[in-house]
């Protein structure tokens, strides 16, 4: 498995960064999450559903959605393995539905 740049493009001109020549193992990693965790009392995860997962994501942005500004309640942390296009979107997504600009971004090497 690889990456190619395209030659010629215009925003590129045919060149990677290092991410994009050796950035792509983590997409097939035996590490990589397969299914939801949950945290149980103990503090240790748990797997679970989705229905699980997603019952507990609307019950933690619930308790964290002040009604005005949420700055000080929701925080987003994008990914550097997102497209432009997709960090994008998270950012439009925390700011017009959650309510914050509360947003950083990993583009560290």
């Amino acid at each position: 498995m690889g990456v190619t740049p395209q030659a010629g493009h215009v925003v590129s001109d045919g060149k990677l960064c290092a991410k994009g020549w050796h950035g792509f193992g983590f997409v097939r990693s035996p590490k990589r999450l397969t299914t939801p965790l949950i945290k149980d009392e103990k503090g240790v995860f748990q797997k679970a559903t989705w229905d699980e997962a997603y019952t507990k994501i609307k019950e933690g942005f619930s308790r964290a959605m002040t009604g005005g500004d949420n700055t000080d309640t929701i925080g987003i942390f994008a990914s550097a393995r997102c497209t432009n296009e997709e960090n994008f979107l998270m950012a439009k997504l925390a700011r017009m539905s959650l309510k914050t600009s509360s947003i950083d971004h990993c583009a560290r090497l």
